[in-house]
C-alpha cells in the first residue's frame, strides 16, 4: 500500500449509493476531522481530479467511479489510534476544487499538510501546496502516494513546494514518525526542516539538505499486518462511493484491501516486484463485518493485486466467509494461474460474482516482453480458466493492453481477437503507459521498445498516448487502434445481445444505460 495511494462544480448533485438522508457536502467536509484536544495534527488529501481527468475522456458524464482511497484511510486511522488530530479530504468525492480546500485548511489549521497523489494529479498537489507556501508557511506540507513511491527523487529535484517526500509500501510508520518528531518541536517548520539530524532518523523520506535531495533508508515493511487498525471509513463520504456502471450488482458498496504488495513483475506496474503480505482471514472477516453493521455494506471490491495467490490463506479465508453467512457478494482481481476449478467453485459459494483477470496480451512474445507470461502461462491457460470461470457462474472481466513493447499493429489486433475468443462479459482496453520509476519507462528511456511522445505527467493515466512502439508509425495510428479494439469486441451482434439476456433487473438497465453512455462517449 502506497503511503497516501477538477471540482465538478456546484450543480452536480451527490451520488447516490442506495442510503437515505445524504447529507450535504459540507456536512460530509465535517465528518472528516476528528481533532485531538481540539487540535488538527495532520490533514490527509487526495487531490482534485474529474473522471475526464482520470481517464482522459471528455465528456463521459456522470457515470461514478469514486471509492474510497483505502491508503489515506489507513493511514487516518493509525494516527487517530496513535492520539492525534486527524482530518481526511477525497477531493474528487466531495466534489470540491483545491480553492475550497484552501478555505478549509485556513478554517481547520491543521499543522501538516499530507498529499496522497497519483501521477496525474501530481500537479493539482503542486498547485496547492505552491499557495500553501506562499500564504501559510509555517505548515508543514508532505507528499506520497504511487507517484512519490516511484519518482521521489525527481519529485523533490523538481519540485521545491513539498518538504518532505514520503516513499515505500507501508505508510502508517513513516507518518507517525513524522508527526511525532514534528509536534515535538512544537510544530515550528522553520526548526522542524533546519534539523537534519531530525529528519535524518526518520526512515522512507526525502527531503532536501543545502538544496541537495537527500533519500534515507526507507522504512521496513510491516510484517504482522493485522497490528494496524481498521480503516477510519468513518471519516469518509462514503454515502458517495460507487463504482463504475459495469463493476457492481449490489449497492451500497465498498472497496477493501487485504494484501500489499504483488508477487509478479510485470514491467508496467509501480507494484512489480514488492512482494506480497496478507491480514489474517480473521482480521479479514472482522473488516467485512463492520463494514456490514456499520455502513450497511451488500458488496465488497478487493483490490488487492492478486487476492488468490496463496491458495491456503484463500481457503481459509473463503471457509470463513461462507460461515459467517453475510449475504453479501464481491469481486476481485486474480492471475490465471493462481485459480482452479475447485477454488473457483468456492469461491463462488462465498459470494465472489466477478473476477478481474489482469491477461494484458495472450502473445507469448509480447507477454514475455512485460513479463507477464509468469502469472499467465499461455492462451490454452487463458481459455480453460475462463470457461471454469463462467461454467461456476462466476463472470469474467478481463484487462488488454494496446501498445505493448514489440508490438505492432498486426500482434495488437491478435490481442484483440484473443478478447473476443476469451469472451469475457467485460473487457479493458488500455494503452500501455511507461509511469515513471517503472522498468518499462527506463527501458524506454534507454532508447529499447520505442521513443516517449510525452512527459506531462497529468497525460500519465492509459488513456494518452505518452510513448510510440517502434512497430507504431504514428499517434494516431496507436489511438485508432485502441478505439478499434473497442468497435470490434463491444459492437459485435453476439455480445450485445448476451448483455441484454442478462438483465434481470431495473438497476441492470440504469447501469447498462450508464455504462453504454460513457462507453460511446469516451472509447466508441
Amino acid at each position: 500500500m502506497s503511503f497516501f495511494d477538477r471540482s465538478f462544480g456546484s450543480k452536480i448533485s451527490p451520488l447516490k449509493n442506495g442510503l437515505q438522508n445524504i447529507p450535504s457536502t459540507e456536512e460530509l467536509i465535517e465528518k472528516g476531522f476528528a481533532p485531538k484536544n481540539n487540535k488538527i495534527d495532520v490533514v490527509l488529501i487526495n487531490p482534485p481530479s474529474s473522471i475526464s481527468d482520470r481517464y482522459g475522456k471528455e465528456n463521459m458524464g456522470e457515470v461514478g467511479g469514486d471509492l474510497i482511497p483505502l491508503g489515506m484511510a489507513s493511514l487516518a486511522a493509525y494516527i487517530r489510534e496513535k492520539g492525534y488530530g486527524v482530518g481526511v479530504l477525497d477531493c474528487p468525492t466531495l466534489r470540491i476544487d483545491n480553492e475550497k480546500v484552501y478555505e478549509i485548511i485556513v478554517r481547520k489549521d491543521p499543522a501538516i499538510i499530507g498529499f496522497s497523489t497519483t501521477t496525474y494529479a501530481l500537479f493539482r498537489a503542486i498547485e496547492l501546496a505552491e499557495k500553501i507556501k506562499n500564504k501559510l508557511p509555517n505548515k508543514l506540507t508532505v507528499i506520497g502516494g504511487s507517484h512519490a513511491n516511484v519518482a521521489g527523487i525527481e519529485t523533490a529535484n523538481n519540485y521545491d513546494v513539498f518538504d518532505i517526500i514520503a516513499y515505500g509500501l507501508d505508510g502508517e510508520y513513516i507518518l507517525h514518525d513524522i508527526v511525532k518528531k514534528f509536534s515535538e518541536k512544537n510544530y515550528n517548520r522553520s526548526q522542524f526542516m533546519a534539523d537534519f539530524t531530525v529528519l535524518q532518523n526518520i526512515k522512507g523520506i526525502i527531503y532536501k539538505k543545502n538544496n541537495t535531495s537527500i533519500r534515507n533508508e526507507p522504512t521496513e515493511n510491516i510484517k504482522n499486518l493485522d497490528v494496524l487498525p481498521l480503516p477510519a471509513r468513518d471519516l469518509f463520504p462514503m454515502e458517495r462511493y460507487i463504482p463504475l456502471p459495469n463493476q457492481y450488482k449490489k449497492l451500497p458498496l465498498t472497496n477493501m484491501v487485504v494484501i500489499r504488495g504483488c508477487p509478479y513483475f510485470c514491467t508496467f506496474c509501480d507494484q512489480a516486484g514488492t512482494g506480497a503480505r496478507r491480514r489474517s482471514p480473521k482480521k479479514v472477516i472482522e473488516e467485512i463485518r463492520e463494514c456490514v453493521n456499520k455502513f450497511g455494506i451488500k458488496e465488497i471490491s478487493f483490490w488487492d493485486d492478486t487476492m488468490s495467490y496463496h491458495r491456503k490463506w484463500m481457503k481459509e479465508f473463503l471457509d470463513l466467509l461462507i460461515k459467517e453467512n453475510l449475504d453479501l457478494c464481491w469481486s476481485c482481481y486474480a492471475a490465471v494461474n493462481t485459480v482452479d476449478k475447485d477454488l473457483l467453485k468456492l469461491m463462488r459459494k462465498a459470494g465472489c460474482w466477478n473476477i478481474f483477470y489482469g491477461y494484458e496480451t495472450a502473445n507469448d512474445n509480447l507477454a514475455k516482453n512485460i513479463q507477464t507470461n509468469r502469472k499467465n502461462r499461455d492462451f490454452e491457460k487463458m481459455k480453460q480458466v475462463a470457461q471454469w470461470t463462467k461454467e461456476v457462474g462466476i463472470e469474467v472481466r478481463g484487462s488488454f493492453l494496446i501498445g505493448l513493447p514489440g508490438e505492432t499493429p498486426e500482434l495488437a489486433k491478435q490481442t484483440v481477437q484473443n478478447a473476443i475468443d476469451l469472451d469475457p462479459d467485460y473487457a479493458q482496453f488500455t494503452l500501455v503507459c511507461p509511469y515513471p520509476g517503472t522498468i518499462l519507462a527506463k527501458e524506454i528511456g534507454e532508447g529499447k521498445w520505442g521513443k516517449f511522445i510525452s512527459h506531462n505527467l497529468e497525460e500519465y493515466q492509459c488513456w494518452n498516448v505518452t510513448w510510440l512502439p517502434y512497430g507504431y508509425k504514428s499517434v494516431k495510428e496507436l489511438k485508432n487502434m485502441e478505439r478499434y479494439a473497442f468497435r470490434k469486441f463491444y459492437l459485435r451482434p453476439s455480445y450485445i445481445f448476451k448483455r441484454i439476456m442478462k438483465i434481470r433487473s431495473f438497476e441492470d438497465i440504469k447501469r447498462y444505460i450508464k455504462g453504454g453512455t460513457a462507453l460511446v462517449k469516451g472509447f466508441l
